[in-house]
């Protein structure tokens, strides 16, 4: 699996340097295998739909459901677009 696409979110209750990240499968157990070392992994099983919250303090926060094709990744506010591509760059080879 890797991330094919990402898209910039305005106007997010979450923050102000959100990202929508597009994957090229859909969200398992499998996925969440490979990321759930990366931070403190937090998963809500017993809802319709599941979903996840990652969390790497003071660095970012991706939420995710099982199913989708997309997680958002929310970074602190002065983050830089460097700091962004280096993220997606470790997500990219855990998923591989």
């Amino acid at each position: 699996m890797q991330i094919i696409a990402l898209k910039k979110i305005e106007d997010c209750l979450s923050g102000r340097n959100v990202w929508d990240l597009y994957l090229n499968n859909i969200i398992d157990a499998d996925f969440i295998k490979k990321i759930e070392n990366l931070g403190n992994f937090i998963m809500h099983q017993f809802k319709p739909k599941p979903f996840f919250k990652l969390i790497v303090r003071s660095q970012y926060t991706i939420k995710g459901s099982i199913g989708n094709r997309t997680v958002r990744l929310i970074l602190p506010d002065d983050a830089t677009i460097s700091e962004r591509d280096n993220i997606i760059a470790i997500l990219n080879e855990k998923l591989s």
